[in-house]
């Protein structure tokens, strides 16, 4: 074989190596994208993401564009001298457009009262990728409708906040930090503070806890309990698959209390999102 002919040879086998490595490597690029787009869909998909609020505490990000759901809940009180209360209602929530969350709801709370509620997250910052999210929160929700002496007044508040989502290696975090304003003529004014923190069992389970806190700092200072100050909140376990998830939270509390001992409370709630 004469020095023209190897060269042609070499030549050939070089080009070929070339073209199967650039092969190879094209095909590991588009299984890595296929791979990366597989979990962003199914992390995407999973149910729990498309839940602005399970209990107590909002998400920041609110759910995503295009996105609706509903839930059915059922609540109860209970406490040593006063009676067993118990309520429940329904939620509904969509995102017309992106960062924009709407929410609406109508239950018998735990004093007892009509109480719907229509509420809207904005979603801010980050995103779901980053690992956290910030947001603000703008509700209306009426109290009671036969509220007053003479029983001829609403009971409504206004109320504006703060939300922060983090989540890192299956944990999440949610951080509220809210102010409410009542229109009516006590005109009082509430803090609230939420917080929800647990971590993701598998694709199916979420365990952790839920709750919130409130003090009074302007206006007729004493709440039903006698105190300036309640609280809500426990153990929270959701179960999620497909489009479908249950959501069971319980623990102690002084919210709905006529009287200074602590309660417990339990709320249970089963529904759906898109």
């Amino acid at each position: 074989m004469t020095n023209k002919s190897r060269s042609l040879w070499l030549g050939c086998w070089v080009g070929a190596a070339n073209l199967l490595v650039s092969g190879l490597a094209s095909a590991q690029v588009a299984t890595d994208a296929a791979s990366t787009a597989g979990t962003e869909a199914s992390r995407r998909s999973n149910v729990r993401d498309e839940l602005p609020l399970a209990a107590y505490a909002y998400a920041a990000r609110g759910v995503s564009p295009r996105k609706a759901g509903a839930q059915g809940f059922a609540l109860g009180l209970m406490a040593a001298d006063q009676r067993t209360t118990l309520g429940g209602g329904a939620m509904v929530w969509g995102a017309p457009l992106k960062r924009l969350t709407l929410i609406g709801d109508a239950q018998r709370n735990i004093y007892g009262n009509f109480s719907p509620s229509a509420a809207v997250i904005g979603h801010l910052l980050g995103d779901r990728r980053h690992g956290w999210s910030l947001g603000a929160l703008g509700k209306f929700k009426i109290d009671g409708f036969a509220s007053g002496p003479h029983k001829d007044e609403v009971e409504s508040e206004l109320e504006l906040g703060a939300l922060i989502s983090l989540a890192e290696s299956g944990f999440n975090l949610d951080i509220n930090l809210i102010a409410g304003r009542g229109l009516g003529d006590d005109g009082e004014t509430d803090t609230e503070t939420r917080l929800r923190f647990g971590r993701e069992l598998g694709r199916l389970v979420w365990l952790g806890l839920d709750g919130q806190g409130r003090q009074r700092v302007s206006g007729p200072r004493t709440l039903p309990n006698g105190r300036s100050w309640d609280f809500a909140g426990g153990p929270q376990l959701l179960v999620g698959s497909g489009s479908f998830f249950a959501v069971l939270t319980a623990g102690p509390a002084t919210i709905g209390l006529l009287s200074t001992n602590i309660g417990f409370t339990s709320m249970l709630g089963i529904g759906g999102t898109t």
